[in-house]
């Protein structure tokens, strides 16, 4: 069952993803938003989640955490030179510190995928994971991200 909870929720990540690039495959900020949103809108589930909020569900838990390792491991391809420039939320330090910022997108990925190996386990083994991966975004987002 775990097995058939982890594919289906990678195949519904995947299906959103190559459906939002196909829209906007010719603008990298296009792109960016909409790999941002999904991460967002995997947010929404994972914070309210840890926080009790929101009754925890494994099978939406690891669907949301999908989004984020498959999103964000794709993230950095889409900041090619010169699209910098434009509505963009992201900020010159990308380009200065390209190594940094893929680092920090791929350990976001990373600790997503850790997170979704022990999403099955319950709350009280989703919490320390999840508050990684809500660390990196953090993180990522004071260095990387224009202020909103």
């Amino acid at each position: 069952m775990k097995k058939f909870v982890i594919a289906g929720a990678f195949a519904v990540s995947l299906l959103g993803m190559v459906g939002s690039m196909a829209v906007a495959a010719d603008d990298p900020i296009k792109v960016r938003e909409e790999l941002m949103e999904g991460i967002g809108d995997a947010m929404k589930v994972l914070g309210p989640t840890a926080q009790g909020k929101m009754e925890y569900d494994a099978a939406k838990v690891t669907a949301a955490l999908q989004t984020i390792a498959t999103n964000s491991a794709d993230f950095p391809n889409h900041f090619p030179e010169g699209s910098d420039a434009g509505k963009t939320e992201a900020l010159p330090a990308i380009w200065e510190n390209k190594a940094d910022f893929d680092a920090r997108s791929q350990k976001l990925a990373k600790d997503a995928e850790a997170a979704i190996a022990v999403s099955s386990n319950g709350l009280d083994a989703f919490k320390p994971a999840f508050g990684e991966v809500a660390s990196n975004c953090k993180g990522c987002h004071e260095k990387y991200r224009k202020p909103s």
